[in-house]
């Protein structure tokens, strides 16, 4: 990935940014639907709790009608019952609730970020890298006093970098211009691969 970004010219670059981001909003997206989907399924956990208290109340209404007369304690004893199971409905739908809930959370990470991470850990170093370089560079050319060496370092990078082709529609003689002392037209053809333009380069004033 480094040496791909490196070697890229203008255009190579904004297809892989755009491609790179294409990626990172695709699995973004889907960690958010598989956290979401699993967020409602966790909504299973509140429709027991909310069970749980209906079956608590009819148990209260038993318990209350073992104090009736000529009823017996069987009411109040079949309340007890109802009541404590209603209490263990409620807690484990509190806790499928809360289960659910953080699985979804941790599942939407996940989805998210697995596919994301193996592209963006050598993408962004590798990007950052060519951003640096090619403020170095504005710099450089920027002021006067350094321009001749940018130039240079420039022309030594078109040799390299620039396709065979392209460096025959500026120069005849690409060698030859870099070692008898003519770097200017190199030198353009590497700006025009990295995207930049003299007339974008402010002078430096002293």
């Amino acid at each position: 990935m480094a040496e791909l970004i490196r070697r890229a010219d203008a255009a190579t670059l904004n297809v892989i940014d755009g491609l790179v981001l294409f990626w990172l909003l695709l699995w973004t997206a889907v960690g958010v639907w598989v956290g979401l989907s699993l967020w409602e399924l966790a909504a299973i956990g509140d429709t027991l709790v909310q069970s749980g208290r209906t079956l608590d109340s009819a148990g209260e209404v038993l318990q209350d009608a073992g104090g009736l007369p000529l009823v017996g304690r069987w009411p109040e004893q079949l309340g007890d019952q109802v009541r404590a199971t209603a209490a263990e409905i409620a807690g484990s739908g509190r806790d499928t609730s809360a289960y659910g809930r953080r699985l979804a959370v941790l599942l939407a990470v996940a989805v998210g970020t697995a596919p994301i991470v193996p592209v963006l850990a050598p993408y962004l170093p590798a990007r950052i890298a060519r951003r640096r370089e090619v403020t170095a560079l504005r710099r450089l050319l920027s002021d006067p006093a350094r321009r001749s060496m940018a130039e240079f370092y420039l022309a030594h990078r078109a040799v390299d970098l620039v396709p065979l082709h392209r460096l025959q529609q500026v120069t005849d003689d690409p060698w030859g211009d870099l070692t008898e002392g003519r770097p200017k037209a190199l030198a353009d053809a590497e700006l025009r691969r990295l995207g930049l333009r003299r007339d974008m380069i402010a002078e430096v004033r002293r």
